[in-house]
């Protein structure tokens, strides 16, 4: 006959089980106050914004800046810069026709939508950097178009509570001829009341000032890159090291919180059309700032980057990277390719949040004087882009007059201006390419460019309509493993009972004092 297990051995079971139980429990606590690249809030947010640079008049003409204003709509609109390309030039008081433009806006945006707040954010361009440009023509001044007689920050800004449309922007304090930073360099998170994006706006391998003598250098790069004497640097280099400094806390911030991240400025380094390249506004060590930039935002969780600049539409793919070589400074070299820095080809128009950075350049909303090039390297880390232009550059291959690029392949489509709508809740970004409805660009037979894409939460991979803040895998799984454990324990202990009962008939079953067990 086989004999019983000893009865200390039988007790340490249900305790040993009891220990497991409560590990798993404790695990499931601790990863739920992690921080994570998800917020949970309550009642759900969704909010949609509109965005696009280089929004002035062409050719002197209004018309398709109108056309694209006449979309804009509700919660707040980002302009990226190259605002109107008319304006204060050096010299010039700060109140030149950066009003006429305002009042522009006013009549196509505020007044249209019956909302005098509406909040108009503006991001300085080189447009509007407060000195001439080299023809010493069409430039502008930041501080003028967000002026009190134009289109000031306290319009949106200064509610007496966080209610709907309000933008509590928050400068970096590393500005001169302003006391905000508001257009130059700072952020807001949204909606300032149940924030679950934050909005990063900074300016790029510009010099901006009205006066010489307090122009500020927005370049971003640290000391330990960009300086030539990390022990004696020179004051441009300590004020980008500032910069930096001030940018990589922000961003980590708003990961730390688990907030939705984009960043949105002018200039892009990355770029597919003839004319433009990374620029850097000067060399530092070797180094060109804005490559150093975009590789830290692509590196550091940025969900995505809005730019303009290039008069062109243009969509990454998700990037993690700029590539092995880092192009001389302000030079049209090309971002060497490699298949390394992407995580998804954008070809399904579904990425995964925390993969990568999504770009977009949004430079077409009233200008189409740029084209394509399809034969430069960094064109392949765009999966999608379109020049307005009514005749597009010839390359290598032999094909021509053809407008946009798809997945690896140069497309003949009806293309015209357009600018960008983004929709935000707490588990997805969606985007959608708005055009504005005048053509440049008609092809008879051919379907219209377009394009559109979501980035969605992994906890989330079918839909962005579920409610946030659900229970993780890892706390389910402990919750699940700690159910079983006390299911375990109660059949251990009754078997057990049951087993002494057996063996001894006559006594009655131990209580829970006598046998030291709850």
């Amino acid at each position: 006959m086989s004999s019983s297990p000893p009865r200390e051995s039988m007790k340490t079971i249900p305790r040993t089980i009891g220990i497991l139980m409560i590990a798993l429990l404790t695990l499931g606590m601790v990863e739920g106050l992690l921080p994570s690249h998800g917020v949970s809030v309550t009642p759900p947010v969704t909010f949609t914004f509109y965005f696009g640079g280089d929004t002035g008049y062409y050719s002197g003409v209004y018309t398709e800046a109108m056309a694209s204003h006449q979309l804009v709509k509700s919660d707040f609109f980002l302009n990226l810069g190259d605002i109107s390309y008319n304006g204060t030039s050096n010299g010039n008081p700060p109140t030149g026709n950066e009003v006429d433009w305002c009042n522009f806006i006013k009549a196509n945006v505020q007044n249209r939508l019956g909302n005098p707040n509406y909040p108009y954010v503006m991001i300085t361009g080189n447009h509007e950097d407060g000195h001439a440009t080299l023809d010493g023509t069409n430039d502008g001044y930041i501080d003028a178009f967000i002026g009190d007689r134009c289109m000031p920050l306290s319009a949106f800004n200064s509610q007496s509570t966080a209610g709907s449309g309000y933008i509590n922007f928050i400068g970096s304090g590393l500005c001169t001829e302003s006391t905000t930073c508001y257009g130059k360099e700072g952020y807001f998170d949204y909606p300032a009341s149940n924030p679950i994006a934050r909005i990063i706006t900074i300016t790029v391998a510009d010099t901006v000032g009205n006066v010489s003598s307090t122009r500020v250098n927005y370049n971003y790069c640290p000391l330990s890159v960009c300086s030539q004497n990390t022990s004696s640097p020179s004051p441009t280099e300590r004020a980008m090291d500032a910069h930096w400094n001030w940018l990589t806390g922000v961003v980590s911030a708003a990961k730390n919180a688990g907030l939705w991240i984009i960043v949105a400025f002018h200039k892009p380094c990355l770029v597919p059309d003839l004319l433009e390249g990374c620029e850097g506004n000067g060399n530092y060590n070797g180094h060109n700032p804005n490559y150093q930039l975009e590789t830290y935002l692509m590196s550091h969780g940025v969900d995505v980057i809005l730019t303009g600049h290039a008069h062109i539409h243009a969509r990454s793919k998700q990037l993690t990277c700029l590539g092995p070589t880092e192009p001389p400074s302000d030079s049209k070299i090309d971002i060497t390719y490699s298949q390394s820095c992407v995580a998804n080809d954008g070809s399904s128009g579904v990425y995964n949040r925390g993969a990568g950075t999504v770009q977009i350049i949004e430079g077409a909303f009233s200008q189409r004087n740029d084209q394509l090039n399809f034969s430069r390297s960094d064109t392949n880390y765009f999966a999608e882009a379109m020049s307005a232009r009514g005749c597009c550059w010839q390359y290598g291959n032999g094909v021509g007059n053809v407008c946009c690029w798809q997945y690896g392949n140069a497309m003949n489509l009806t293309a015209g201006n357009d600018l960008g709508m983004m929709t935000v809740n707490a588990t997805q970004i969606s985007y959608n390419f708005l055009p504005s409805g005048i053509h440049s660009r008609t092809v008879a037979g051919a379907s219209e460019f377009t394009d559109s894409f979501v980035i969605k939460s992994p906890s989330n991979p079918t839909n962005g309509s579920s409610p946030p803040g659900g229970l993780s895998p890892l706390i389910l799984g402990a919750l699940v493993a700690a159910a079983i454990g006390v299911i375990a324990i109660v059949i251990v202990t009754i078997s057990r009972r049951r087993k002494i009962s057996d063996e001894n008939p006559s006594k009655p079953l131990a209580t829970a004092d006598e046998t030291g067990e709850t």
